[in-house]
């Protein structure tokens, strides 16, 4: 481990401040029942079974409302819902969004499983419907966007299976939402960028074809971070990619697609350009790689706009900051909470705009789950388990190295540490849709 961040770590229940304030806990799911026979034959039938339902993701959507995600590990009653004003035994009751109908459709027109939420810049919320009830593909897996101030569908299209899964092993793949890219005042073209940690690859669709991109090196986990020790426990999670984040304009000439794997200490970045002009075969990609390599696994992470990246880790339950401004190393890293018990197992993160649009109002949301101990089946349902945690980035990179200074844009990421790591050459065109 570096040494430096090891003395920081040491020190850090010593030195940090920051505080993150409980907006919203739960000691199970529970849902907003259309009427108690509803709920009744839910149970009887096992779809409802509270200690099978895990919480992975939120967004923060028109009229004040906060969706969450609750993937389908098991045949649970619905996997994209809104935390509603009603209150039960295990917490708020959650109301499936847009409605039940979305969620007991039996023709392949609802959702069966989502796991991630984006909202881009032009107000629509993406999410990717993997179709899979644990590792059984029940219908085929699609993208789709709301108008969250209607509830409309925007777009719903369907993934092609070769696309869907591992061009190796046809059986692996489970697609997850990771970033949408936009560009135009209207969003006139649109980039998303799916991640398959169990198949090992990133697919990409444009608005007009799909395509997926494969590397065992960038993509998939390394053996040697697939054991993860939280909170005493150890289990085994060879999951690949699964935090990408899109670097914000302003740092490096170029715009990049930050890639990591859940099960891996090492950070990856490739340009957008590449990734546009990855559809054609016998085009090439570049990778780049930090030379920083991260004392533990990376579990969630995010950048504000003024270059503050926010990032949880496994090992311990700290959360650390690093600023774009600033190269890749451990200098320009700061550790800004700790919290064994709140921040245990961090699963997603994100950052609000506050009602001015400036880094003093921005506001940073964290959803924590303790992924370890339901898949370890030592979760204790009479305790706080889920929880959405928030926090002002201002209070929360106060006197530490990440706060925002003036900078210049960069010509290379070569100047944040990341160094060319590989160039792979495409081999496979997009498919039209």
């Amino acid at each position: 481990m570096n040494l430096i961040l090891m003395v920081l770590l040491t020190f850090v229940g010593w030195t940090l401040t920051a505080k993150l304030e409980t907006l919203y806990q739960w000691k199970y799911v529970d849902y907003v029942w259309e009427n108690d026979t509803q709920k009744q034959e839910a149970i009887e039938s096992g779809v409802y079974n509270h200690t099978k339902i895990h919480m992975v993701d939120f967004q923060r959507i028109s009229g004040n409302r906060i969706l969450v995600t609750t993937p389908k590990h098991f045949n649970n009653p619905a996997s994209l819902s809104t935390i509603s004003n009603q209150t039960g035994d295990g917490g708020p009751l959650l109301a499936p969004y847009p409605s039940w109908d979305w969620h007991t459709s039996t023709d392949c027109s609802g959702i069966v499983s989502a796991a991630r939420l984006i909202m881009d810049k032009c107000n629509r919320l993406w999410t990717v419907d993997s179709g899979k009830i644990g590792d059984v593909a029940v219908c085929p897996a699609k993208i789709i966007a709301f108008n969250p101030e209607t509830d409309e569908v925007l777009e719903q299209i369907i993934i092609p299976d070769e696309v869907a899964h591992s061009s190796v092993n046809i059986s692996k793949g489970r697609l997850v939402i990771q970033a949408v890219e936009t560009s135009g005042d209207s969003c006139n073209t649109t980039w998303v960028y799916i991640g398959d940690p169990v198949g090992y690859g990133l697919v990409i669709w444009n608005g007009s074809a799909i395509w997926r991109l494969e590397d065992d090196d960038v993509y998939a986990p390394d053996p040697a971070a697939e054991l993860f020790s939280i909170g005493g426990e150890n289990i085994t999670l060879k999951l690949g990619v699964s935090t990408v984040v899109i670097s914000p304009p302003g740092f490096i000439e170029q715009i990049y697609l930050f890639v990591r794997s859940l099960a891996s200490k090492k950070s990856y970045a490739v340009s957008l350009d590449d990734l546009h002009n990855s559809n054609t075969a016998g085009n090439t990609i570049t990778y780049y790689r930090s030379n920083f390599t991260f004392h533990s696994q990376l579990l969630a992470r995010v950048f504000s706009a003024y270059g503050v990246s926010i990032a949880s880790f496994a090992t311990r339950p700290v959360v650390s900051c690093w600023n774009l401004q600033d190269p890749s190393a451990s200098i320009y890293t700061s550790p800004i909470i700790e919290d064994d018990d709140a921040i245990e197992f961090a699963s997603s993160a994100k950052i609000f705009k506050g009602t001015e649009n400036s880094f003093e109002y921005e506001q940073f949301w964290l959803l924590t789950n303790r992924l370890h101990k339901f898949l370890l089946g030592t979760m204790n349902f009479d305790e706080v388990n889920f929880r959405i945690l928030a926090a002002t980035m201002a209070d929360l990179v106060k006197g530490t190295v990440c706060e925002p200074e003036r900078h210049t844009i960069v010509p290379s990421i070569e100047d944040k540490r990341y160094f060319i790591f590989k160039t792979d050459t495409v081999n496979s065109s997009a498919i039209s849709l």
